[in-house]
């Protein structure tokens, strides 16, 4: 079969490419050609799942035509193009990988005239659809016959449609006259009637068309079905339509099998493996000598790391990685050298000591005894794979430096690619419901399909799956035919592949938001090129630590430089879980402070235990139970872990320290278990057996009873063990968030609250200022810059204006810069400069008055009147006359007079006062309305305030009288599990104390003597905790 789509032709088919797979299989075809729309997305595992099958990948495509690239032309013509042999391959991804520039691009990926035209012998076309440059040319166009003479075949196609009847008759015509042979094709879409039923219902709720397509039947098609078709069109005859379908076998015959080089490829750097390879130990060494003579590595190391160094290197060199870690250390270096923070390390990679040395980590594997096998072996299979943290806002930066390092056709980000889910379908099949609904019914009859009702139905589904579907029957026939189709496809955010030869032809590249992207998604890469990918992953807590050293006026710092074992930092770490990395959750936090760590390889442990699969010894290992082993000298393997199997690394050194075995048979063994891989065990067994006896000093039949009982141990535990390596690389992490903290608790929490994932960040680390004499306040004059900024003498972090309503970044700035280079002691005088060397406009000026912006200066309600003197009674501060009867008799009549003339010229009484000196007057009126002592807004008032402001409720006094003033966030009722019935509610709220959120049970005979609404504020009396739960005993409404 040819001239096939699947849902990588996004938006128009939700057929799997393995369905056509096993529909040829079962029908006996002999090759399968899926010609995609513009791109052969994934394209490798269509050719490896055709090859695991049994039939021939036709690599193909169904490329767009333009007459011109010179105009931007949506003409867009349709052809089939398919590639005969391995050059062909080639050819046609360098065809399509151009197609998708700039020059080329307008709305679709398009090749001009000229381009097809240019196409060599290796790549055979067939004239495709109704979208053929054949049928919607006028034959006298002047490229007409020179298109046609192209086509190696003419395809014909079987649908009822009258347009098709006329082009296949045309098609015969030429046919004839150019002797260019016809071809039959289907256009298929769907593997099934059903799965065209669900592309129809896709294209409907996508607002997609394509015409009068309920004539054209694009599902699959068996010999038979063909043969009857063509015959039921009648537009050609019985000779026609059969050496039409045989010609298939003719397009097979044209084509070769193909093998693909999957075998692995790093990158080359200098020209050549061997010059990568001189180069890394030349650097190897240079870097470790550096390392030595600075103390980085204590001289008490230095022959630990030769003899490690020399191992790694030898396997590097087998497993020619040398470039893949050069290329890592140079872009690592890179970024250090540009002043970025990188991580400690992330995964395995923190068990090299050749990776510490050349930077591309920053953990000494001989201080925290970290597992180089772990990492990489002799024996090998899998390319390498080293994973970075990285700051958000330098990883654009990074990418650029490696396209620009490794060149741009060797270089390409790592396509994704978005699947409908579970309430995407329902939200979809519901569009396409209320559509048909509507055409059927009118608009003035209200949809069963409308937002609210579909809105209802996926609520539904979150509670009963199955009850749901069986009560809308309607919209979930469709459900399993359209849950994790392909629709959309996007850049992955981390991935960058660095590779020895072209990506453009070798593989296709397309055009993606600027980034040059391969057609191929991460597992495809992975298990069908060999190329490798590089990953710079975000991590927030790099960030937080960076910008905290920025603000202390420090370098991001390097392991060697802190001192890990400060009995008073981690005497702080278990104070409060705010902003220490992997322990900010309620649990993970509890788990720490039982065990109370001392160390981080204390802190390691905790990090395992606390993963779902630490269930099993988590309680006996918090409370410092010593577990007992087998033997002794299992023990004493395992001593520093308490005695637990814990980590991966752990059965490695079971294998390798006590049975005798290699680093690389050590780790193939642990994932030859893990994989229960039983054949490759057995195989091990006698020298496993062998090696353990030998260490022990039982008798053999009882020696071999241990190891065989702790091999079960760890044949049990294999699929819950964790890296040891990543673990202490990310203890490091956790241990600087905490020695920050204790030692620079203003800087670090200012950096944490600016990058807060959510308002629970935000609301914790508010606390956690307040518990440590830190106040939080809402965006303050002179504190204040977009974002959160600290005052050190104030011992205040401020909110930044960034997250009010209508300010820019801009105007924080200016007002910024306005408070550092000027004192006011007057808000008149302020106000007067607002208006004259700032943007800020009069609705900023009142938003920012009603978040307690100005608070120096007065309470909201003073500041308030202040201004409308200002702007309304003296004309922004410019007034140069003002109506008596405006002031003479108010309290401001006094200061008027004294700095105003009231009589004309000829002495007579005017009716206006001349003002002498405007800034004294209202310098005047602001110091009356100071001392009328007005009170301030209420706290109501401010919350809403806030709310209007910010979008949310952000009014935090950071008072400790104000803790138990709560905002209702929201009131959602309680129900009985057994009956249903409704027993009280739950009240969500916020404290304008502490900024903290909290849940509390609220019984109905409490809440219907003093009813909660949403957006109340209430003050709590009285509460009772049980468990995790809070019940509101007692509460006044404010």
């Amino acid at each position: 079969m040819y001239h096939c789509h699947s849902e990588y032709s996004l938006l128009d088919s939700c057929t799997k490419y393995q369905d056509y797979i096993d529909l040829s299989v079962a029908n006996g075809a002999k090759a399968l050609s899926i010609s995609e729309h513009g791109k052969p997305l994934n394209w490798t595992e269509k050719w490896a799942a055709c090859k695991a099958a049994g039939i021939r990948y036709i690599h193909s495509v169904e490329i767009y035509l333009t007459e011109t690239l010179d105009e931007k032309i949506r003409d867009n013509y349709h052809t089939v193009l398919m590639a005969k042999n391995i050059d062909g391959v080639k050819e046609l991804n360098k065809l399509v990988s151009v197609s998708g520039d700039s020059e080329h691009f307008y709305y679709t990926n398009r090749i001009s005239f000229d381009e097809f035209l240019s196409i060599s012998d290796n790549i055979i076309s067939t004239s495709a659809c109704l979208a053929s440059p054949l049928n919607k040319l006028p034959v006298s166009h002047p490229r007409y016959m020179e298109l046609a003479e192209k086509y190696d075949f003419f395809e014909v196609q079987p649908h009822l449609h009258p347009d098709q009847k006329d082009f296949n008759k045309r098609l015969a015509e030429l046919s004839k006259k150019l002797g260019t042979p016809l071809i039959a094709g289907t256009d298929t879409h769907s593997s099934s009637k059903y799965k065209a039923e669900c592309r129809s219902v896709l294209l409907s709720a996508k607002h997609k068309s394509y015409g009068d397509e309920d004539a054209f039947d694009l599902s699959y098609k068996t010999y038979d079905e063909l043969v009857e078709l063509f015959k039921e069109q009648g537009a050609l005859n019985e000779d026609e339509y059969m050496s039409a379908i045989e010609n298939t076998n003719l397009l097979y015959d044209m084509t070769e099998d193909i093998d693909l080089d999957t075998s692995i490829k790093y990158p080359i750097l200098y020209g050549s493996r061997e010059a990568d390879s001189k180069k890394f130990s030349e650097t190897v060494e240079t870097m470790f000598q550096e390392k030595l003579d600075n103390g980085i590595i204590p001289k008490e190391q230095e022959q630990s790391f030769r003899k490690a160094i020399d191992e790694e290197m030898r396997v590097f060199k087998k497993l020619k990685m040398d470039g893949f870690m050069l290329g890592q250390s140079e872009i690592v270096r890179w970024c250090r050298e540009q002043g970025m923070a990188i991580g400690t390390a992330r995964g395995s990679v923190g068990g090299s000591r050749v990776a510490y040395v050349t930077d591309i980590i920053d953990l000494n594997p001989e201080t925290w005894h970290t597992v180089f096998s772990r990492f990489c072996n002799e024996d090998r299979k899998e390319i390498g794979d080293i994973d970075t943290d990285v700051v958000e806002s330098d990883r654009p930066a990074i990418f650029k430096y490696i396209t620009d390092r490794f060149g741009t056709d060797k270089t390409a980000r790592v396509a994704s690619f978005g699947t409908m889910q579970a309430k995407g379908v329902i939200d979809d099949v519901g569009r396409h419901l209320a559509i048909t609904y509507e055409k059927e019914h009118g608009s003035l009859v209200e949809n069963p399909w409308n937002l609210k009702n579909i809105a209802k139905i996926k609520d539904d589904f979150d509670q009963d799956p199955d009850g749901t579907k069986a009560k809308y029957p309607e919209l979930f026939y469709y459900f399993n035919g359209l849950l994790d189709t392909k629709i959309s496809q996007s850049v992955h955010p981390a991935g960058i592949v660095i590779s020895p030869v072209t990506l453009a032809d070798n593989y296709g590249v397309f055009d993606k938001d600027g980034e040059t992207c391969l057609m191929l998604d991460m597992d495809n890469i992975h298990d069908y090129t060999g190329l490798a990918k590089y990953d710079f992953l975000i991590l927030k807590t790099v960030q937080v630590i960076r910008d905290t050293c920025n603000y202390i006026g420090e370098n991001y710092p390097k392991t060697h430089e802190i001192n890990w074992n400060d009995d008073k930092v981690w005497d702080s770490l278990i104070t409060s879980p705010v902003g220490i990395f992997q322990f900010e959750s309620p649990f993970a936090f509890d788990c720490l402070k039982k065990f109370k760590p001392h160390s981080i390889f204390d802190m390691s442990i905790v990090t395992a235990c606390i993963r779902p699969s630490g269930t099993s010894y988590r309680n006996d290992l918090l409370a410092r139970k010593i577990h007992r082993n087998p033997s002794e000298i299992i023990d004493n393997l395992l001593k520093d872990n308490l005695g637990y199997l814990i980590y991966q690394e752990d059965t490695i050194k079971f294998l390798q320290q006590i049975c005798g075995l290699s680093g690389s048979e050590a780790d193939n063994i642990r994932r030859a278990i893990g994989r229960k891989q039983k054949d490759r065990l057995d195989a091990a067994m006698p020298s496993i057996l062998e090696g353990y006896c030998g260490k022990s000093d039982k008798p053999r039949e009882v020696a071999e009873t241990e190891a065989k009982e702790f091999l079960q141990v760890i044949e049990d535990s294999a699929s819950y063990q964790f890296g040891f390596n990543h673990s202490i690389a990310y203890c490091l992490l956790g241990y600087l968030c905490a020695y920050y903290r204790y030692y620079y608790p203003l800087e670090f929490l200012t950096s944490f609250l600016n990058n807060a994932a959510n308002d629970e960040d935000i609301a914790n680390g508010t606390a956690y200022a307040n518990r440590v004499g830190i106040k939080v306040t809402m965006p303050k004059f002179g504190l204040s810059k977009s974002n959160y900024f600290y005052d050190k003498d104030k011992n205040i972090i401020a909110k930044g204006l960034s997250s009010v309503k209508f300010m820019s970044k801009n105007t924080a700035v200016e007002l910024y810069e306005l408070a550092q280079n000027n004192h006011y002691s007057k808000f008149v005088d302020l106000l007067y400069d607002l208006d004259e060397k700032t943007s800020l406009d009069s609705r900023q000026l009142n938003i920012l008055i009603k978040i307690d912006y100005f608070s120096e200066f007065g309470n909201q309600r003073e500041l308030l009147r202040i201004t409308e003197m200002f702007y309304d009674v003296f004309n922004k501060g410019r007034a140069k006359k003002i109506a008596k009867s405006k002031v003479d008799g108010s309290l401001v009549e006094p200061i008027v007079r004294k700095y105003s003339i009231g009589e004309t010229k000829s002495g007579g009484i005017a009716k206006s006062y001349t003002l002498l000196d405007i800034r004294s007057i209202l310098r005047g009126v602001e110091e009356i309305i100071n001392n009328l002592n007005l009170p301030d807004l209420d706290d109501k008032l401010k919350v809403q305030n806030t709310i209007n402001a910010l979008g949310y409720m952000g009014y935090i006094t950071g008072r400790e009288e104000d803790r138990r003033k709560l905002y209702v966030l929201d009131i959602r009722p309680i129900y009985k599990h057994k009956d249903h019935k409704q027993i009280g509610y739950s009240v969500f709220t916020k404290s304008i104390g502490s900024g903290k959120e909290s849940r509390f049970t609220v019984w109905n005979g409490v809440f219907n003597a003093t009813p909660i609404h949403k957006y109340d504020l209430i003050f709590c009396n009285s509460y009772q905790k049980d468990g995790k739960w809070f019940t509101l005993t007692g509460f006044t409404i404010l």
